[in-house]
């Protein structure tokens, strides 16, 4: 079984790098990071272009779009870890927002592999929608867990 503690540093780390992804995104967004006109096969399922388009975006974007890609991927590879660890706990209302935090996570992912194989500013502001709204939900679990200190009661002097 995953301790709390434990639990809680994940969420915690996962929220602050969702914020982080959020935040390089912006800078992508409004200093026009993002070359726009890429080669793109039009040629086969969109899973297929959503992948194209993320090792394109590693490989041959600019730097801060690189990074914003990667670190995309690590987040949804971090957020399903978080959930599983969550579900152990055997916490309904904390896996519940854990897993709901991490379904968020994983379709910004796709969002954004769509956005980059089709351009859509939709698929972009879903993105950001689903990254930030799984932030929520991360908070939310967060604040579900149990704290380690059984009875401790602040005293004033």
């Amino acid at each position: 079984m995953a301790a709390p503690s434990a639990v809680r540093r994940l969420l915690l780390v996962t929220g602050f790098l969702v914020l982080v992804q959020a935040g390089v995104g912006l800078v992508i967004n409004l200093y026009g990071l993002f070359p726009f006109h890429r080669q793109s096969s039009q040629a086969g399922a969109p899973r297929i272009r959503a992948y194209e388009s993320f090792a394109w975006a590693v490989g041959h974007g600019t730097p801060a779009l690189a990074v914003h890609t990667a670190l995309g991927l690590t987040l949804v590879l971090l957020s399903i870890v978080t959930a599983t660890r969550a579900v152990l706990l055997r916490q309904r209302a904390v896996a519940f927002w854990t897993v709901l935090g991490a379904l968020l996570v994983i379709g910004a992912a796709a969002f954004g592999g769509s956005f980059l194989a089709n351009g859509k500013t939709l698929h972009s502001l879903l993105m950001a929608l689903f990254a930030l709204s799984s932030e929520v939900c991360f908070h939310l679990a967060v604040d579900l867990l149990p704290s380690g200190r059984h009875g401790a009661v602040p005293t004033l002097r």
